[in-house]
């Protein structure tokens, strides 16, 4: 139980570090190529309209290759995030409620 519980915070761990390092990088490539898409990201890399743009994988409709290349493991980091958060809560839930020992 322990096991899972540190393998997904260890998951939702490793999508925040690259998230936090792949957002400045996108962010830099639409603000230089891209002015009129760049506030779809907000103005933080924790805004919820930039974390559901990596979600929702926006950036694949954008003809532009290296935006393409930067943005692909902010949204594997997001979804990393968001899966890794997710089993831990339900592991936590899991065995508040006594499911699970």
């Amino acid at each position: 139980m322990l096991f899972l519980l540190l393998l997904a915070l260890g998951i939702a761990i490793f999508g925040l570090t690259a998230y936090l390092m792949s957002w400045p990088l996108v962010a830099t490539q639409m603000r230089d190529h891209h002015a009129q898409d760049r506030p779809l990201l907000g103005k933080t890399p924790f805004s919820p309209s930039a974390f559901g743009w990596f979600l929702r994988l926006a950036w694949r409709g954008s003809p532009d290759q290296a935006l393409r290349f930067l943005a692909m493991p902010g949204s594997v980091a997001a979804w990393s995030i968001a899966i890794g958060g997710a089993c831990a809560l339900v592991l936590l839930l899991l065995r508040i409620s006594g499911v699970l020992r």
